[in-house]
């Protein structure tokens, strides 16, 4: 997939090494995951530095914070204040309904694991998805968003009315999982994603330079 193109989008070892951080638990995870939401990858890496430089990341420190502070830290990401009181709502139901331990995460099967998740408040499907795929793996809990929706229906995988669970579905039989190495397989999504995000890009996707293009059901000539 002409990996040299895409690697001026790879995170430095700081990002990456604070992402592994936050992915090593849950709670953090689901913060990590949640100030994604509506924004870049570069504008949620600035959000979760300011909130790790300001506050440590866990479910009585986020509930307990001043709100002003808390939204003041995150504000790198967009919707500031809005996120901010959705970490501390979740944070609260955390303590509230598992006295704040997500340890159970690693214990359950992944359905049960994936229905606990969406009744969090302000978790949705792929939020849970991100956790559970740290968990399991992109084979058992394939991260659907805005780029890989795209991406699937211009392949004419889904019908562009297709539910976040048809999206999965669909893309997790595309990709050959026995043929890849097991530590290999996030960076082939990865890989994957950066095509969804910087080559099928919404508008202007660069087609001719697409490993895709003649699979594709809407390539431009």
């Amino acid at each position: 997939m002409q990996l040299e193109r895409y690697e001026q989008f790879w995170w430095n070892e700081d990002d990456e090494r604070r992402y592994r951080e936050a992915m090593s638990r849950p709670f953090s995870a689901l913060v990590f995951t949640l100030l994604s939401q509506n924004t870049s990858s570069a504008n949620t890496r600035s959000a979760y530095r300011g909130l790790t430089a300001a506050f440590r990341v866990t479910p009585g420190v986020i509930r307990d914070a001043d709100g002003a502070a808390l939204a003041e830290a995150i504000k790198p990401g967009g919707l500031h204040h809005v996120k901010a009181a959705r970490l501390r709502e979740l944070a609260a139901f955390v303590i509230d309904e598992y006295d704040g331990d997500l340890g159970w995460v690693y214990k359950l099967p992944r359905d049960v694991a994936r229905q606990r998740l969406l009744e969090m408040p302000g978790i949705g499907p792929k939020t849970a998805d991100v956790l559970l795929s740290s968990v399991h793996g992109q084979r058992e809990a394939f991260v659907v968003d805005t780029h890989m929706f795209r991406i699937a229906f211009r392949l004419g995988l889904v019908e562009r009315d297709a539910s976040y669970g048809e999206v999965q579905r669909c893309l997790t039989l595309l990709f050959p999982w026995d043929s890849i190495p097991d530590g290999e397989r996030d960076r082939v999504v990865q890989l994957f994603w950066f095509l969804a995000r910087h080559t099928c890009s919404a508008r202007n996707p660069r087609c001719p330079e697409c490993p895709l293009a003649d699979i594709c059901e809407q390539r431009l000539e």
